[in-house]
């Protein structure tokens, strides 16, 4: 099994969503969940109450109550808030007591159900009350995660069973556990082979447009390459721009630009190099002037020339605070990971070979970044390598997708998404999705004569293409029900 990283509740979401989409029973998977708080209750005292919250940590609660011979179920809600949880409510046949009518037998365990990893901050309204209202100090098994961790006003578990992985919010900055988790046990659920990579669940990190958003809102994006050739960068920057980014500015050579075919979309941004690039003050005073740029793209076409390298490492340390694709010929203007480079580097296996050697090498070189630092091995899968474990294959698409460019439409994807303010890591999983829907939807209307070209508007259908619910439910902070 591949190791897991500490997962945000957010990113366990976005997992969940890829397990069901590869066709995971996700109440199989809740009763796996209940199996687990079930083994760990034994030897436990009696009497055991489960408190259940509205959400599918309640419903891990119903389904546990389902296996106990004796035991009390204290629910904060009339009802659940997901069908997942409803569904588990309706199976457990025994009495629901309330806040208001707690059971008459004072608990020596309880098991907590009311909130989960997926919760944040203190807990707030019914759930605070049920907390406040237990009696004595009975020992507690918390499920996924103790109530208000982190918070400082949170249930300190003897136990608790978290699923897949461990979770963000059970740790301190250092990475050390908290102490109210007391001991965990890092339970699987049954997640297909493949949850882990990007898929349709990764969709639930795309920021969809607000209302009274004006231009300049959804990010600034700069693409800068081009010289030997003017296409590449040209292509990188319809990715970006079908990313749903608000602009999308094109640097390159003088001489490149004149052969451009510019698409109304994108915005030329003149340089002083008209043969190949070197001077790159311009832009630097372009990315820190007035609202900036939110992300660049360096790299789709630029060739190899000493000066452009440079170029590049200058851009790199006047601009730490930009998030970056370095792609193609700019890669080999890095050496190791620069200090201040915050990103994606996006290599074929050649550029990677002459880059560090090999994938092997990746793990040390973004170490302890979060999600900050990220290397695909591009190719005919793409290998995702993050900081602490993060890992992913991207696979599928239209083997058509070997051609040239589409590389260069990867880099302006990810630019558009880093431009959206998704992290590195989050905009290398998506970015990887969308590229390889767009290029199965693509090839699917095109045929083999596909060409790169082709691609960008399938970008966009990509962004509403899945089994999965695309727009994230607004409610309310499940602490202050």
């Amino acid at each position: 099994m591949r190791p897991r990283w500490i997962m945000s509740p957010k990113e366990i979401g976005i997992l969940d969503a890829n397990a069901e989409a590869l066709g995971a029973d996700m109440d199989a998977l809740m009763i796996t969940a209940a199996e687990h708080l079930a083994n760990a209750l034994e030897g436990a005292p009696k009497p055991i109450w489960i408190l259940c919250g509205p959400g599918n940590n309640g419903g891990d609660g119903f389904r546990l109550a389902n296996m106990l011979e004796n035991c009390y179920v204290v629910a904060t809600h009339d009802k659940q808030k997901t069908a997942l949880a409803q569904r588990a409510r309706d199976a457990w046949k025994g009495i629901t007591h309330s806040v208001e009518s707690l059971p008459d037998n004072a608990p020596a365990t309880i098991v907590d159900c009311l909130l989960g990893a997926g919760s944040y901050g203190q807990p707030r309204g019914q759930i605070l009350r049920l907390m406040e209202s237990i009696p004595g100090r009975p020992m507690v098994l918390a499920c996924d995660m103790p109530t208000g961790c982190g918070s400082g006003i949170s249930f300190n578990a003897f136990r608790t069973v978290t699923y897949e992985a461990p979770k963000s919010n059970m740790v301190d900055a250092k990475g050390q556990l908290l102490p109210e988790v007391g001991d965990v046990f890092v339970a699987p659920v049954g997640w297909p082979v493949g949850t882990l990579d990007p898929g349709p669940g990764d969709l639930l990190r795309y920021p969809h447009p607000k209302e009274g958003q004006i231009k300049g809102d959804r990010g600034r994006v700069l693409i800068i390459g081009g010289g030997p050739y003017h296409g590449a960068p040209i292509l990188a920057g319809m990715a970006a721009a079908r990313m749903g980014v608000d602009l999308v500015h094109v640097a390159m050579p003088s001489k490149a630009a004149a052969r451009a075919k510019w698409p109304s979309e994108l915005i030329q941004e003149e340089m002083i190099d008209s043969e190949y690039i070197s001077d790159v003050t311009k832009l630097v005073r372009r990315c820190m002037t007035g609202r900036g740029v939110q992300a660049m793209v360096i790299g789709p076409g630029m060739g190899d020339n000493p000066e452009s390298m440079e170029a590049v490492r200058m851009l790199i340390q006047a601009t730490p605070n930009i998030p970056k694709v370095i792609d193609a010929e700019a890669i080999k203007a890095l050496e190791g990971w620069p200090e201040g480079l915050l990103g994606v580097v996006t290599p074929h296996q050649k550029e990677l070979e002459n880059w560090i050697g090999t994938l092997d090498a990746v793990p040390d070189l973004v170490a302890g970044s979060g999600e900050g630092r990220v290397v695909i091995r591009t190719g005919a899968e793409d290998i995702i390598i993050g900081a602490g474990g993060r890992g992913g294959i991207g696979k599928g698409g239209n083997p058509r997708m070997s051609m040239g460019g589409t590389g260069d439409l990867l880099a302006g994807c990810i630019g558009g998404l880093l431009g959206l303010g998704l992290s590195p890591w989050g905009a290398a999983r998506l970015g990887v999705h969308l590229m390889r829907v767009a290029g199965e939807l693509a090839g699917d209307e095109m045929g083999p004569g596909m060409v790169a070209d082709d691609i960008p508007p399938y970008l966009s259908r990509a962004l509403i293409t899945g089994p999965v619910l695309l727009r994230q439910p607004e409610g309310e902070d499940p602490s202050s029900s």
